[in-house]
């Protein structure tokens, strides 16, 4: 799970210009990491294309932090 979230940081890191220090598995995208929609959705595309994945709108709407985003991958991808 480690390399997942890894993965995550630098693309959330990438997209937002957030210091992938201040990224943490507890972070909340919107509260701690100030990140707003649009990025979000560029962070889920990227990560759909990264790992050949495809997340439902459902879980999309369910997003709140990093944790969530690395449950999901490890979900898709194992």
């Amino acid at each position: 799970m480690d390399d997942y979230f890894k993965n995550i940081t630098r693309i959330i890191a990438g997209k937002t210009g957030v210091d992938p220090e201040e990224i943490t598995e507890e972070s909340y995208l919107e509260d701690d990491l100030n990140i707003g929609e649009i990025e979000l959705l560029e962070i889920i595309v990227a990560l759909e294309e990264e790992y050949a994945i495809e997340f439902e709108e459902e879980e999309k709407e369910n997003i709140e932090s990093v944790m969530d985003l690395v449950e999901l991958v490890v979900e898709k991808v194992d």
